[in-house]
């Protein structure tokens, strides 16, 4: 699905040529994100603060935490979720359908704890027998509402190795997947988005899940219904559609736009 975004994208790019005169008056831009987008913001944010003058203030959750905050009322500058998420928050008029731009895409891959030997992933079958010789199998809690954790469940139960792993499985709250296999120690494998993996110290990605399996998910932002977003908020949008955000995001895994990517 392409979303319609030809007001905001010509005002982004009224900003980029306005912004180079210097930083706008401070300002606070409250954002609500998708986890998967943490690990881009923590080496991005504070360069965006600096050059821009703004404060980013974040909070993160799953695509589902996230908007089901919002659906409840909560309010934010910006938010960030999917382009499966965002039908709804449009729908209900929670997003402006014409604020939507488009930020990366990003596959699920798997992370072991570096050091450790790294199992093949060609084939579901590799998947298959990678699961079942694990010490421990982490991914993100279904029930929480990430995109990762509800399709690796789905995975689990098609390959008939759900009932199997049982013992097996720790579920993270989503967007810590990482951080719970490393504490599992060897022999944990965890599945997550490829972007909260790669480049984490300790971490060793071992590969994309195969693609028989892969699922991608790709990262939307959008400002509230009937709201005018600030100078802030679009010199924001900007640049994350620029080369600085693009490095970062490529750096994680992550693909600008929505190209689907593979990291090897």
């Amino acid at each position: 699905m392409r979303y319609p975004v030809p007001r905001i994208c010509a005002a982004i790019a009224l900003t980029c040529a306005t912004v180079a005169s210097g930083p706008a008056l401070a300002d606070e831009i409250r954002l609500l994100s998708a986890a998967a987008m943490q690990s881009v913001f923590k080496e991005i944010g504070g360069d965006f603060e600096r050059t821009s003058g703004h404060k980013l203030r974040i909070a993160y959750g799953t695509i589902g935490g996230i908007s089901g905050r919002v659906l409840a009322g909560e309010r934010a500058d910006v938010v960030i979720g999917s382009t499966l998420s965002f039908p709804e928050l449009v729908q209900r008029a929670r997003i402006d359908a014409a604020s939507q731009v488009t930020i990366c895409t990003t596959g699920i891959g798997v992370v072991v704890p570096a050091g450790s030997a790294p199992p093949p992933m060609a084939s579901s079958d590799d998947l298959k027998a990678a699961l079942l010789a694990a010490k421990v199998v982490v991914y993100a809690d279904p029930v929480r509402g990430g995109a990762a954790g509800v399709h690796i469940g789905r995975v689990l139960r098609d390959l008939g190795i759900a009932d199997k792993l049982r013992q097996q499985i720790t579920l993270a709250a989503g967007g810590d997947v990482t951080e719970v296999t490393l504490a599992q120690g060897p022999g944990a494998l965890g599945m997550t988005q490829t972007g909260e993996i790669v480049g984490k110290a300790g971490a060793q990605y071992a590969g994309p899940l195969p693609a028989a399996v892969q699922n991608y998910t790709t990262f939307v932002a959008g400002t509230p219904a009937g709201e005018q977003p600030s100078q802030a908020v679009l010199q924001f949008l900007a640049f994350l559609r620029g080369p600085e955000a693009a490095a970062a995001i490529r750096s994680k895994g992550m693909e600008q736009g929505g190209a689907h990517v593979t990291v090897r």
